[in-house]
């Protein structure tokens, strides 16, 4: 029993037919319905009571499924930790949280992969949680991501700071001021990056420890949409500094919070492959290059 047979038995219970279940997987019916006999034959029950309306699920299936998607991740991360090993000094996997390489300069890591011409190095981009979780499944070696990681099985060490902001448009109130507080933003109209972004939930939290929920008019997953918004006077526009450097600020003004909200970035590895080499050269190179 492998991650794909299961993987195409938990498909088939949830579509509860095998030709979608097969459409779903981009496979044959044919090539899934010798799966699930394969699996059948491999545990000694029957999984599924066919008929011309479909297939229906055994007390076996019902038992398989509740503890399938257990298996299916526990036999990844085995998969996951094995490659990892095998390939612990000639490659590294760098996941990143959206935002953060705009805040320390992609060419950290383009210095990196020059300087260390021996090592296979992949990057990309991900969204906060997901760089966590791919760390903590051995699918990336390290992880760059925002705010601290509330994993047992991660290591992490902050390595940059940065604040967030304010961007007020011309004509409005806070446009004459320097610095605000948060309590100063009840009842107005806000516009803000999404929920896949730190600085959405970093924003709201703090606007709820003041007892208010912020009113957000407008969520995006673009900073220069942001701008857009913010001179076309939609809302008070919240963001982190970096963000506003390659801004046309015709229009428009940064004001800071007086409470000195900040979006920390942290380095983050697995406990169990904190020793790998080439996870320490590069937390060496980031502590050399940023610390």
């Amino acid at each position: 029993m492998d991650t794909k047979e299961l993987k195409c038995f938990v498909t088939v219970y949830e579509e509860k037919s095998i030709n979608q279940a097969a459409q779903k997987l981009f496979i044959t019916s044919q090539g899934l319905s010798k799966i699930i006999k394969n699996l059948e034959n491999e545990l000694g029950v029957c999984l599924f009571e066919r008929s011309q309306k479909g297939v229906l699920p055994t007390e076996s299936a019902e038992f398989l499924y509740e503890r399938a998607n257990v298996l299916i991740c526990h036999m990844e991360d085995i998969e996951n930790g094995l490659k990892q090993l095998e390939m612990k000094e000639k490659k590294l996997r760098i996941a990143c949280a959206r935002g953060v390489l705009n805040a320390l300069s992609f060419q950290l890591i383009l210095d990196f992969i020059q300087n260390n011409p021996e090592l296979l190095v992949e990057w990309g981009e991900y969204a906060n949680d997901e760089v966590k979780n791919m760390v903590a499944s051995y699918k990336a070696d390290v992880g760059i991501v925002v705010s601290t990681t509330e994993l047992e099985q991660i290591v992490e060490k902050q390595i940059a700071s940065r604040s967030i902001t304010l961007l007020v448009y011309e004509g409005h109130p806070f446009y004459q001021m320097e610095e605000i507080s948060i309590a100063d933003l009840v009842g107005e109209k806000i516009i803000i990056l999404n929920e896949q972004f730190q600085v959405f939930h970093a924003f709201k939290r703090c606007c709820m420890e003041y007892g208010f929920e912020p009113l957000i008019v407008g969520k995006t997953m673009d900073s220069n949409f942001l701008l857009k918004l913010c001179k076309l006077k939609v809302g008070v526009g919240v963001l982190i500094d970096f963000s506003t450097d390659d801004f046309n600020l015709d229009g428009v003004k940064v004001v800071h919070l007086k409470e000195k909200l900040t979006w920390d970035i942290y380095q983050i590895c697995n406990k169990r492959n904190q020793s790998f080499p080439t996870i320490k050269t590069f937390q060496k190179y980031l502590e050399e290059r940023i610390l």
